[in-house]
Formats: C-alpha cells, sequence, structure tokens
C-alpha cells in the first residue's frame, strides 16, 4: 500500500463531484460545527460523500468524531485498529456483546477502508486486500466464538495449543474473492468448514459431526445476523462439496473423496484461489495438500482441455447474444464484465499450471503477471485486462458503497448515472459511459479471442449457465421464455447433471460433452408438445445410463437425432428405459433412415444369417441373435411410437421379425439337443397360434405356439443315453422354451404361452401327429378349435409341415351343427365376462364389443360355414372378414363395421403397446401418447377418439349378438367350465 504512515488528509487525490447538491448540503449542514479546522480537501470529500453513498454518511453521521480521526490517520493505522478490534470482540461479555462488537469493528474497517479508497490514498486492489484482512480476522474471532459455545457444552475438549481454534481440528477455508485476497466492497464471503474427527480435540467431545456442524453454523450466525448493529459479512457455505446433500462442516476424509470421485471443473477453479484462513491452520494446509492433485493435473489430455472450456462456454452463455452496453448491464457477469478477465486467467491456469507452479497465483492480476512472464499472453494483453480489470474493480466498489449493496449491475437510468458518475469523480454521464464500453469492448476482445474456436452454449434467446451452487436467474428466464412451465426446476435439475449427481456425468469428459449437446438438447425439448414432460422424460433416460461418454458423444456430434429422440421418450417411457439401458439402440437410431425402411422375411433372414455367421458357441449364437432382434424390435417399436410407420405395417413387421428369429432359433437348438441326446429319426413342426398365426403381432405379444413332431415307429435317439420320441422331442421344446424366454443380460426373445396346445397345461410340451389328430377328433372342445382359425405352419420339415396344415384344415372342414357352435360360443363369452370384464372403452380385450367379440364372430362363421368358403381361411382377422363377406357368410354392412372397428382396435393396441411396453392402459398414460393416439386414430383430440371407441363397440355389440346370440339354440354345450384360456 503507497504512502505508508502518512495521514489520510495528506493523500487525498480523488476529486468528486456533487450530482445531488440539496442530499449533500444536508449532510454537511448535520455535521456543522464538528468539522472544525478539517481542511477544503476534507470538506470536498465529505460533500461528495453525502451526495453519493447514502450508506457512507450514515455512518459518517453516527461516528463523525471518529470519522474526522481517521483523516488525521494512516490508513495503515486505521485499518490496524480495525483488525484489532475484530481480535478483540471474541472477549466481550456475552453473545449479544460479541457480535455487537464484531459489528462495530466492521464499521469502522468499513469507514476506514472505504474513506481510503475514495480519497485514492489506497487503490482499489489496496482496498481489496484491506477488506480481505479485515474478513480474515471477523471469521477467525467468529469461530473463536463459536468453539467456545461448542466447549461449553461439553463437545469440544480444551487441546492446549494456546488458542482454541489451534488443534481444534476445524479449519476455515476461504474460496473466492476473499481466498484470492481480493473482496469486494460489500461482498458475500465463501467459505468452506473442514474438520478432522480423529482430533483430539473433537473425538474426545463424543461427537466430532455434531460438534463441527454446530461450531460451523454458530460461526456463521456471528457473521451474518442482521441485528440493530448490522451485520458483518454475509456468509455463503454453498461451495462445500456437494451442498444439497452435506451438513455445514465436511470431514476431511469425505471431502477428499466427493472431490476425487465428483469434482467439477468450475470446483477446480474455485479453488485456484482457495486459502485457509481461521481455525486449525495445519488442518486447512493438509487439506489444500490432499487436493492439490484435483486443481492442478499433471497430464490433461484433449478431453480434459475441452471439459475445462466447457465451463467458458457456460458463463460466456450467461449475457447469450446481448450487446455491450451501458444502462444496466451487469459488471460482474455481464459480456466483457469481472467474470470474463478471472476466467481468462483461471482457464489457462488449470490447463498450464498442473505442470509450472508459477502459473498458480490466486489472485487475478497476479496471475495475468505469471501468464504474461513466460509468454503465454502477450505483455499487451496483460496491461489491458490489468487496466480493465483494476477500473471494472473500482466501479463495482462505488456502487457498492453507495448502499452498502452487494450488486454489479450499472444504474438502469440517468439519474443514478449521474449520482455513479460524480462518486467516481467523472464529469458526466456520457464521459462515465464511454470509459465503460470501452473498457467492456477490451475486455470482451481478448476474452472472445482465447475461445473463438469453441463452440458456444447458447441460444439466441438468452442466457444459458448451469455452473456454481445456484439457479442463475437469467438462465431461469430463458427457460421460461423458451416454454417451461417450471424453468427454475428444469434449471436445477441440468445444474445437478452438471454436478455429477447422476452416473451418466461423473466424468469430467462427460460433463464436457453434456454442456456440448445441452442447447441443442433444449431446443429440441421446446419443439414438444409439453416441453417440461419431454424435459422429465429425457431427465429419467439420463438418470438411467450407466454412463454418459459413448451416448453424450452420439448425440452432441448428431443433434438432428434430438427431435426424434425426445418423441420416442415423450411417447413412449418405457423405449427411454431400453435406450438407456443399451447405447446399441441410440446407434442404431443413428445409422438407419428414418423412417428405416421394415425388412421382410428374406432380408431378415440374410440379416440375421450374417450376424450368425462365424460364430460356432451355443450361447454365443443365443446372445447374437438375442441382440439382433431387440436391436429390430426397437426400432419397429419406435417408428410406430411416434409416428413414423402406420400400425398395419408394425404388425406385418413384428410378426415377420418373429418368424425370423423362430425359424433361426430352432435348429441352433436342435443341434444343441442332438450334440447332448443324439440324433432321432424324426421331424418337428411349429404351429403359430394367436396373434403371431394371425400375423397382427404387436410390441408386446406373447407368442402362442404348438409343437407337433413324427417319428419312425420305436425311433431312439443315438446319445449315450437312448430316449424315445416322446422325451426326446419334449426336451426339444422346453430348450427352445428356455432359449426364448429366459431373462438373460441380452434380454428374453419372446415370452411362450402354450396354453393352447392339446390339454393345455396338462398335455406334454410336444405331441405326435397321431395324438394330434385323435385329440382334435375326439376330445378337443370348441373353443380349441376355435383358436385353429389363427393357425398358420411357421417352421419345421416342409412334409410333416403339409400333413400339419392338412389336419388342421380338415378338423376346421368337419360338419358341425351351427346352432349348437353359436350356444358353445356364447357360453364362451359368458364365462370370460364373469373372469375378465371390463367396463374401460380402451381395454380392448376386455370390454363388450372388444377384440374377442370380433374374434368370435369370425371364428364361429368360419366353424359353422366353412363348407360354404371353398378354401382355407386366411388367419389375419381382416382378410378372414374380407372372404367371409365375398362369400356371403356375412353381409357387406356387418362385414364393413367389423373391418372399421378391428382397424381402430389395432391402431390403438399397437401404438399403445410399442409405447407401453407391455399392457396397455389408458390410465397410465401421458400427455404426449395421448396426443400420438388420437393422431393414429384421425382425429385432434383425444376425447374424440374415446367416443369413436365407444361407438365402435357399441357396433361389434350388436353384431355379435345378431350373428352369434341369435343362432344359438338349446343345443349339448360341449365348451368346458375352464374356457377362460381361450383367446
Amino acid at each position: 500500500m503507497s504512502g505508508a504512515n502518512h495521514p489520510l488528509r495528506t493523500r487525498i487525490v480523488e476529486k468528486l463531484a456533487v450530482s445531488d447538491a440539496d442530499a449533500s448540503a444536508r449532510f454537511m449542514a448535520t455535521l456543522d460545527e464538528r468539522l472544525g479546522d478539517a481542511t477544503p480537501a476534507v470538506r470536498d470529500l465529505l460533500a461528495g460523500i453525502g451526495s453519493g453513498s447514502p450508506y457512507l454518511s450514515r455512518l459518517i453521521e453516527r461516528k463523525t468524531r471518529h470519522a474526522l480521526d481517521l483523516f488525521n490517520m494512516a490508513p495503515e493505522a486505521s485499518l490496524a485498529t480495525a483488525l484489532a478490534l475484530a481480535r478483540a470482540a471474541a472477549q466481550a461479555d456475552g453473545v449479544k456483546g460479541q457480535m455487537q462488537a464484531l459489528r462495530e469493528a466492521k464499521s469502522a474497517a468499513a469507514l476506514a477502508i472505504g474513506l481510503a479508497e475514495i480519497a485514492g490514498a489506497w487503490s482499489t486492489m489496496d482496498a481489496a486486500r484491506a477488506l480481505s484482512d479485515f474478513a480474515d480476522e471477523a471469521v477467525g474471532s467468529a469461530l473463536q466464538m463459536a468453539l467456545e459455545e461448542v466447549q461449553a457444552k461439553g463437545l469440544l475438549v480444551a487441546n492446549g495449543a494456546g488458542s482454541i481454534e489451534q488443534g481444534s481440528g476445524v479449519a476455515v477455508i476461504a474460496m473466492g474473492k476473499l481466498g484470492g485476497r481480493e473482496l469486494n466492497y460489500s461482498s458475500d464471503i465463501d467459505l468452506i468448514v473442514i474438520y478432522d474427527p480423529s482430533t483430539d480435540a473433537l473425538s474426545s467431545g463424543g461427537d466430532p459431526r455434531r460438534a463441527a456442524v454446530l461450531a460451523t453454523k454458530l460461526m456463521v450466525s456471528r457473521l451474518s445476523d442482521q441485528t440493530r448493529d448490522g451485520y458483518v459479512f454475509r456468509t455463503d457455505l454453498r461451495l462445500r462439496p456437494d451442498p444439497g446433500g452435506s451438513a455445514a462442516a465436511v470431514s476431511i476424509n469425505a471431502a477428499e473423496a466427493y472431490y476425487e470421485a465428483h469434482g467439477q471443473n468450475w470446483e477446480r477453479a474455485a479453488f485456484i484461489k482457495a486459502r485457509p484462513i481461521a481455525g486449525d491452520m495445519y488442518l486447512g494446509a493438509e487439506f489444500m495438500k490432499r487436493l492439490r492433485p484435483f486443481i492442478w493435473r499433471k497430464h490433461l489430455d484433449f478431453a480434459a482441455v475441452e471439459d475445462i472450456h466447457s465451463i467458458k462456454r457456460q458463463i460466456h452463455a450467461a449475457k447469450g447474444g446481448a450487446d455491450i452496453e451501458f444502462y444496466g448491464h451487469d459488471l460482474k457477469t455481464g459480456r466483457g464484465g469481472i467474470r470474463e478477465i478471472e476466467f481468462f486467467a483461471q482457464t489457462q491456469q488449470l490447463i498450464l499450471g498442473g505442470k509450472d507452479d508459477a502459473l498458480r497465483a490466486p489472485a487475478t492480476l497476479d496471475a495475468l503477471a505469471a501468464l504474461a512472464a513466460p509468454g503465454i499472453i502477450s505483455e499487451s494483453a496483460r496491461e489491458e485486462l490489468t487496466r480493465c480489470y483494476v477500473y471494472l474493480r473500482r466501479v463495482e466498489h462505488r456502487l457498492q458503497m453507495i448502499a452498502d449493496e452487494q450488486t454489479h449491475r450499472l444504474p438502469k437510468d440517468e439519474v443514478g448515472a449521474a449520482r455513479l458518475a460524480a462518486f467516481l469523480g467523472e464529469a458526466s454521464v456520457a464521459g462515465l459511459e464511454a470509459r465503460i464500453v470501452e473498457t467492456l469492448t477490451t475486455t470482451h476482445r481478448h476474452f472472445a479471442a482465447l475461445f473463438e474456436r469453441s463452440r458456444r452454449l447458447s441460444l439466441p434467446i438468452g442466457t444459458l449457465s448451469f455452473t456454481g451452487v445456484e439457479v442463475d436467474e437469467a438462465t431461469r428466464a430463458t427457460l421460461g421464455a423458451l416454454g417451461f412451465a417450471n424453468p427454475a426446476a428444469v434449471a436445477e435439475r441440468i445444474r445437478r447433471w452438471h454436478m455429477g449427481e447422476i452416473r451418466a456425468t461423473r466424468t469430467a469428459r462427460a460433463r464436457g460433452l453434456l454442456t456440448e449437446m445441452t442447447p441443442g438438447l433444449l431446443a429440441a425439448l421446446t419443439r414438444a408438445n409439453d416441453p417440461d414432460e419431454a424435459f422429465t422424460a429425457f431427465d429419467k433416460f439420463l438418470s438411467a445410463l450407466p454412463g454418459g461418454v459413448q451416448i453424450f458423444s452420439l448425440l452432441a456430434n448428431n443433434p438432428a437425432i434430438y427431435d426424434r429422440l425426445i418423441r420416442i421418450m415423450t411417447i413412449a417411457p418405457n423405449l427411454g428405459r431400453h435406450l438407456a439401458r443399451r447405447s446399441l439402440f441410440v446407434e442404431a437410431l443413428l445409422e438407419q433412415r428414418w423412417p428405416s425402411p421394415l425388412l421382410g422375411r428374406a432380408e431378415l433372414d440374410a440379416s440375421l444369417s450374417d450376424r450368425l455367421a462365424g460364430v460356432a458357441d451355443f450361447e454365443a449364437q443365443l446372445n447374437v441373435l438375442r441382440r439382433w432382434q431387440a436391436e429390430h424390435h426397437f426400432i419397429i417399436a419406435a417408428q410406430l411410437a411416434e409416428g413414423s410407420i402406420e400400425p398395419v405395417a408394425a404388425a406385418e413387421a413384428f410378426t415377420n421379425l418373429a418368424e425370423t428369429t423362430i425359424a433361426a432359433l430352432a435348429p441352433l437348438v436342435a443341434a444343441d439337443a442332438a450334440r447332448t441326446y443324439g440324433a432321432i429319426d424324426g421331424a418337428l413342426a411349429i404351429v403359430a397360434l394367436g396373434r403371431l398365426g394371425a400375423r397382427c403381432m404387436t410390441a408386446a405379444s406373447d407368442i402362442d405356439l404348438m409343437f407337433v413332431y413324427r417319428a419312425a415307429e420305436g425311433a431312439m435317439s443315438s446319445g449315450s443315453k437312448s430316449l424315445d420320441a416322446a422325451d426326446y422331442f419334449g426336451r426339444l421344446v422346453r430348450r427352445f422354451l428356455t432359449a426364448m424366454s429366459a431373462p438373460t443380460e441380452e434380454g428374453a426373445l419372446y415370452q411362450v404361452d402354450m396354453q393352447l396346445r392339446p390339454s393345455g397345461r396338462s398335455g406334454p410340451p410336444a405331441v405326435s401327429f397321431l395324438a394330434f389328430q385323435r385329440y382334435y377328433s375326439a376330445d378337443a372342445w370348441t373353443w380349441e378349435k376355435m383358436a385353429l382359425v389363427k393357425a398358420r405352419l411357421i417352421v419345421g420339415e416342409p412334409s410333416l409341415c403339409e400333413a400339419v396344415h392338412g389336419e388342421i384344415a380338415a378338423i376346421l372342414r368337419q360338419p358341425r351343427d351351427s346352432a349348437a357352435t353359436a350356444h358353445d360360443v356364447v357360453s364362451m363369452r359368458a364365462r370370460l365376462r364373469a373372469s375378465h370384464r371390463s367396463t374401460d372403452p380402451w381395454d380392448l380385450k376386455h370390454v363388450d364389443g372388444g377384440f374377442t367379440d370380433i374374434d368370435f364372430v369370425i371364428e364361429y362363421l368360419s366353424l359353422a360355414h366353412r363348407s360354404a368358403l371353398g378354401s382355407d381361411l386366411n388367419t389375419d382377422p381382416a382378410v378372414a372378414l374380407a372372404e367371409l363377406k365375398k362369400a356371403e357368410i356375412l353381409d357387406a354392412a356387418r362385414a364393413n363395421t367389423l373391418i372399421t372397428a378391428l382397424e381402430l382396435y389395432e391402431t390403438i393396441l399397437q401404438v399403445g403397446r410399442a409405447a407401453a411396453g407391455g399392457a396397455f392402459v389408458f390410465g397410465r398414460t401421458g400427455p404426449a401418447l395421448r396426443d400420438r393416439l388420437a393422431r393414429a386414430c384421425g382425429v385432434d383430440a383425444i376425447e374424440e377418439a374415446e367416443e369413436m371407441l365407444k361407438r365402435a363397440e357399441a357396433s361389434v355389440i350388436v353384431i355379435f349378438d345378431e350373428v352369434v346370440t341369435a343362432a344359438a339354440t338349446s343345443a349339448p354345450s360341449s365348451t368346458p367350465s375352464d374356457a377362460s384360456t381361450a383367446s
């Protein structure tokens, strides 16, 4: 500090102007005779203060004698007095006395430092160091008060170290501007409190954590509580590790573990300025020593450098596309402001300081000098940025001296600007504006040049900043303008992503990539029907990811995928969960055209054959098959859910996929069984029933199968343990079922339903061709023959498949009494209603007038009038209805009504199951899926779709009664009492 030991009055070099003559005159009048022999320079200075600073005016009015005495003292002596008052405050009587004494010390320091800076006796940075020195003493005194109170409660044991703080096991680390000894005039102070539970003083008290946390809270109270005497410093503990989940004081080991596992680069930047200032200084030094590898990395790869630059992109975005301005500009975070200079230095320190200790200077101006010395930045850059920093800090101090407010924003009107200009000694507002704009422009020119190759984290609409410990207000405003209904929650959640709160963002590389992708992501979210719902879906996806680097890399380099991805996640959260578990699905979205051409059977067969080529091991083959099936299943379901393909095309695609999977799996299982049991003289055929047989599979359909074998009489397997045909094919089928349905890391292929096989659950897994013939000729119930209407041979030895197909056709062509058949159908429908009836129009399987009633009409007519059809009835229900109409078995009006209803039902079921990934329950659907369902139904609102459903169901009920119920007679029923398994 220049001019040491000379009285302040002899060192006045500033000339303040008066912007408010009345306020100045009133202030000077209150001082009146007390001014005594004050020099003209002192009087002029006081007049300017009376016009420019209500806060300092009040301090001077309250303690005029003390204020005038300050002009007769060297500023260094005045500061020493304030420091001594702060130290002595801990010795005052009682808590009230201590707090009053500490606040009196703060007033003395604020007045002494403020007058010294205004007079020009000290530079702004001299004043900043003086404020920091006083804050050190105040924090130390407040901690002493707190520790003594904790000791009085028996939680801390005297350590005999000379002072209660030394050896206490509690250390206070100063962060930010206090840590760098460049505190501003009305600053908060950022502190981290560390404790060591193994310290004797703490451990002897029995509960180290409780003692340290209590001491911290008491210290903060002494400093920041507002009393009639004011406050000392607003104290912020949010820079501590994991502030949302940790206590006010953090153990040294927990803090070290946090920074090793989750520390972010903005925290590394914050620790550049960190230093122990109070309490157990040995512990504080030990903590900083342990953090040195976290702060100063010896080796940085490109990804780490990019992550450091990502901090800049977030801070750079803090004024988005705004121009440099004067009125209302934020001198700290605005474009060209103080933070840009600090970050200009800190970013280069982080990148290069791991290898060069000389670059680790905490204070901003020292850091600029250190960077210039080896030529990392030019000397002209250092000079210009130093000049800009000092001037911006000077203006910042004057702004804060006006009302003792922690503000960095220039006045928004000319009256305020005139007062500030006068308080700074400027001749005019225009002169002040020109100087500030030139300073901001110069700062930003250097700042922008440093990162000119970086991509910006910004949207044209404004601020996006997610660093730090709280939601940025400007960012919240930007998100609100983008259309988010709850922008604060969105901003807080993204900030938590950047904190590494989820697994996907716990590495520096992942967080850097997240920064890159955020603007595109937010833009895509705002294009969703409900941005908040879309954000929630994406958050769930992100939270479920086991790691983020691979997925974030794909997304950051392919922003065009965002809209598609968000549509899928919002409409179908289940598919979002699949995406989170399997990055290959995201790759599939990127690699394929959209909509992706749906492959036919031949193309699917060829694709799977290529994947399996060269894979010899059976388990490896199964895993390849599972991955292949899951990938194709996801692509179909995702396109269907988000509307790129029609439901009828999806049904065919799902069916083709299932058939290809079964056709590929069957020989793999057969070969594996042959290795275990040997060969046998026989063959196996697989019959598809239900939705697979009807070629209308959905994203969540089970597969209904029947297995029929044929073997030579007395055939035995050739393995070491010979098996007869029934045992052999039974074991083969069980192996097949296990391969299909067993849950594995790659997932299961399909769930298989065997209840439609002869004898249902009690029957063998595979039946011989002869047993199949006997059962359906003598023992099968009507509902079992109805199920065969959808039966198709899909895999097997050709001659056996032909024989089974012929037998099924013969069973269906058998003459039967139409009235008795109708009676059986009506009885079975009544039993199904009794066990599964629903009144929900969206429960299409169980509601009256739903799928079951349409199927029963088709199945009844195909059995009762088979001879009139002339050929096999198509297993697809829609085609079957058309054939029944063509054969005039069902009149055109009824057939058309059923076809229309069936198309509507299939549309809803296909989309709903693709989105849900299982049973479709309308009550669990979100707004996006409801919109998608309405659009799929060809209407604008889901309420219209529901009315369509109700009308269709009512029409189907009428047709069922007219076609089936009316045909029923009192003929004997062949329907069993347990026919609830019928579909």
